[in-house]
This record gives structure tokens, sequence and C-alpha cells, in this order.
């Protein structure tokens, strides 16, 4: 997965270097130089990335996926569920107090489903026995 800055900055370095290196064969060479440094620095951060991946998954559930789906599963639940408990018990019991706030689900479904897809993905995976 390429990186977005890295991979637009690429070819603007390349105009530059053609403003300032004359001979193309130099140029050339400078714009080669600079794609493989690119290259390598895009292998590092995604090595990186997998580093991360692996330390997460040996510390077992209590990683940040394990926090952001509860996170997301209790404020869905409160409002699904809880907002309108309380409203409701707020007019049943006769009390004049504002109702509680609406929670904006849209960036609350984009993360529930982009775990469940994941989740799928890995289930797939394991009962295919394709799991590296």
């Amino acid at each position: 997965m390429p990186l977005p800055l890295i991979s637009a900055l690429t070819p603007l370095l390349g105009t530059v270097i053609d403003r300032l290196i004359p001979d193309e064969a130099e140029a050339a060479k400078a714009k080669m130089e600079i794609q493989q440094r690119a290259a390598e620095v895009e292998a590092d951060i995604q090595k990186g990335i997998l580093d991360l991946a692996k330390e997460d998954a040996k510390t077992g559930k209590w990683g940040y996926r394990w926090g952001a789906g509860w996170l997301c599963v209790i404020s869905l639940g409160y409002a699904w569920v809880l907002r309108d408990l309380i409203v409701w018990a707020t007019l049943i019991a006769g009390l004049d107090i504002p109702a509680p706030p609406n929670l904006p689900s849209d960036a609350q479904y984009v993360m529930l489903t982009g775990m469940l897809g994941l989740a799928g993905v890995r289930s797939f995976d394991l009962a295919r026995g394709t799991r590296r």
C-alpha cells in the first residue's frame, strides 16, 4: 500500500530535479535514487506497522482494536436503546428535564462495518486454513 504523501511528493521532486539538473542522464539517475529511497521508506513504515500488529496480537484482547470495538458497541447501544429508555423513563416519572443528546452515528457505522469486515475476512481465512 503506497503512502499518499510519499507518492504525491515523488513526481514533484522529479519536476524539481528536471529544473535543477540539465543533463537528462544525471536527472534520470537522481529520479531513480529518489524512487528507490521512497520505496525503502514505505517498506520501513509497512514493516513497522506489521511489527506493531504482531506485538498487539501477543498482548491478547487488551489492544486498541478491543477498546475501539467496545467503544463502538457502547456508543451504538446508547444511541439505539439507552437514550430512548432515558427519555421514556423521564416522561413516565414526570420529570421536566431536557432529553440527552443524540450521538451522530455516521463514524460509528464506518468503524463498525470496517471492524466486522476485517473479522469476517479473518474468520474466512481460519475456516479455510490459510491463516499465516
